[in-house]
């Protein structure tokens, strides 16, 4: 089956295979089906399982060469796929599909699309421009306001008995002052805000490194993700017992806006996921067995109700060796770009 095929290269994102199904190889399994089939037909006259396939064939025999052809296609495909090690990004799209009029070998062809080669940009021209956090005192102001509104106390003013009454109520104990409040309050602020700007300057450093680097995802990509989105939403739905349509309504959203979304993540993660194997592979980031052993465990404290079965799953070990890589290569372009005080705890 293996020279069943020819390759064209039609450009660096699509491969075009022209594929021939032995006319032997088709009409077997035709044969198979169409006596499949019959076996179970009844006309009168016949008896149940025993009426002549001559008779049976002719209404039937465009809808059978089809259904023979959708059995028969994904395997010689596959093997075509599997011996040029073409890596798929998306599932091989017909572009000329068979006559079955001839009597000949089936001819068919199928465009597949690849994800173009791309080199690493010059990383040095990253560049994030970085704020001084500061937090005002109407930001704290507010947070109070916000907090009287939300509890009940008895004291009706903001002042230090209020302020002893809502860490009580918050678990916080130790503060016994307006002051303390205003100090934990700021803090927080200041916390919360450094952690969304950091995020917002690995992200700004990663779109950077995407654009100097020419990385362009094929739009079939794209598409194809999207639409595993929307699969593993409508999955999501069915499994909650809700409808899509209800979900929507409660959520002020229509499916064109979702799919937007659904589309625009797509092509973010697939950018980001080149764009990191691309680096991995120029700074030959590797993981190791002890770090791969230690993500394990980790997953396995996390999820003690896991099928343990999982955890010796080569494919799964694979993905999650895959998964660390990134994260390992992700770490180090942000330390190399933007520096080591760009990471926190969660990188």
């Amino acid at each position: 089956m293996s020279d069943m095929y020819t390759r064209k290269d039609i450009s660096e994102e699509k491969i075009e295979l022209t594929i021939t199904i032995p006319k032997s190889a088709f009409e077997e399994s035709y044969n198979a089906m169409l006596k499949d089939r019959t076996k179970d037909t009844d006309i009168k006259g016949f008896r149940k399982g025993k009426v002549p396939t001559d008779i049976v064939e002719p209404s039937m025999k465009p809808m059978l060469q089809f259904e023979t052809f959708e059995r028969l296609a994904p395997m010689y495909i596959n093997t075509a796929v599997q011996k040029e090690k073409i890596p798929l990004i998306a599932p091989p799209k017909y572009s000329i599909l068979p006559d079955f009029k001839k009597a000949k070998d089936l001819e068919f062809k199928v465009e597949i699309t690849v994800m173009p080669e791309f080199k690493l940009g010059n990383l040095k021209k990253v560049s994030v421009k970085k704020e001084i956090v500061k937090i005002e005192e109407k930001d704290v102001e507010e947070v109070l306001k916000e907090l009287k509104i939300k509890n009940e106390t008895k004291a009706k003013k903001i002042g230090d008995s209020w302020a002893k009454e809502i860490a009580k109520t918050l678990g916080l104990e130790k503060i016994t002052n307006l002051e303390e409040l205003k100090k934990m309050v700021r803090d927080t602020l200041k916390t919360q805000k450094e952690h969304m700007l950091l995020h917002g300057y690995q992200d700004d450093a990663l779109k950077q490194g995407i654009e100097l680097s020419g990385i362009k995802i094929p739009q079939t990509a794209i598409e194809f993700e999207s639409q595993e989105r929307e699969r593993a939403f409508e999955q999501d739905m069915q499994t909650r017992g809700m409808k899509v349509d209800d979900f929507l309504k409660q959520s002020g959203l229509d499916l064109k806006q979702m799919r937007e979304a659904w589309e625009k993540d797509a092509k973010e993660a697939l950018e980001n996921d080149v764009f990191l194997n691309l680096f991995a592979d120029k700074k030959d980031i590797k993981v190791t067995q002890e770090e791969l052993d230690k993500k394990i465990e980790e997953i396995k404290k996390s999820q003690p109700t896991t099928d343990q079965s999982i955890f010796s799953n080569e494919e799964w070990l694979e993905y999650i060796k895959r998964v660390e890589r990134k994260e390992k290569a992700f770490k180090k372009f942000i330390k190399d770009t933007i520096g080591e005080d760009s990471l926190d705890e969660h990188n």
